[in-house]
């Protein structure tokens, strides 16, 4: 009897999981979709606006960053979507987000922000963009043109705010696991 309640269990689980990796992968296009004239808001604002980049958006704020992200103009965001978190571990989320690592926070955050305002088709295979603290993220593409930031996958591009455009991200950004 508990071998067959553990199973049920276990495959109800599946099963959830499942239909939630479903779902969640048939919903990039509606991320930001619901937003009327994203032209009117900054990046920040726009990120802020959906559930499913709401990870990211928390972190901008626990980070102090979120202030100067909505007065810095031309810049590129690559926005991380909540799922893109499960691939992080616990004990890495929860170091992140200590109030005494703010510094590795800040840093984490600004490895998701380009400087410039670069449009999807202006990235180039092979090239190498320079984080504000001169670490190094790699642009691949692969043969259907999909374009890879530091191995996540841009699933949806090209939002264009009133201060710069957001890339959404499969991933989150980490510059230590790209470049050799």
């Amino acid at each position: 009897m508990k071998m067959r309640i553990t199973q049920f269990f276990t495959l109800a689980a599946a099963l959830i999981f499942f239909n939630f990796s479903a779902s969640a992968q048939s919903s990039n296009d509606a991320i930001l979709s619901k937003v009327e004239s994203p032209k009117k808001y900054t990046t920040f604002q726009l990120i802020s606006m959906d559930k499913e980049l709401s990870t990211f958006a928390n972190l901008v704020i626990l980070s102090g960053l979120a202030q100067s992200m909505q007065m810095t103009d031309g810049h590129t965001l690559f926005v991380p979507t909540n799922d893109a978190f499960n691939d992080m571990t616990i004990e890495r989320f929860t170091e992140l987000t200590d109030p005494k690592n703010s510094t590795e926070l800040v840093a984490f955050v600004k490895h998701h922000v380009m400087p410039t305002k670069q449009m999807m088709v202006a990235f180039d295979d092979g090239q190498v963009i320079t984080t504000p603290d001169e670490n190094e993220i790699a642009v691949d593409q692969d043969s259907y043109d999909n374009v890879f930031i530091s191995g996540s996958k841009i699933i949806k591009s090209d939002i264009a705010a009133s201060n710069g455009v957001i890339h959404i991200v499969n991933g989150v950004i980490d510059p230590s696991s790209d470049i050799l």
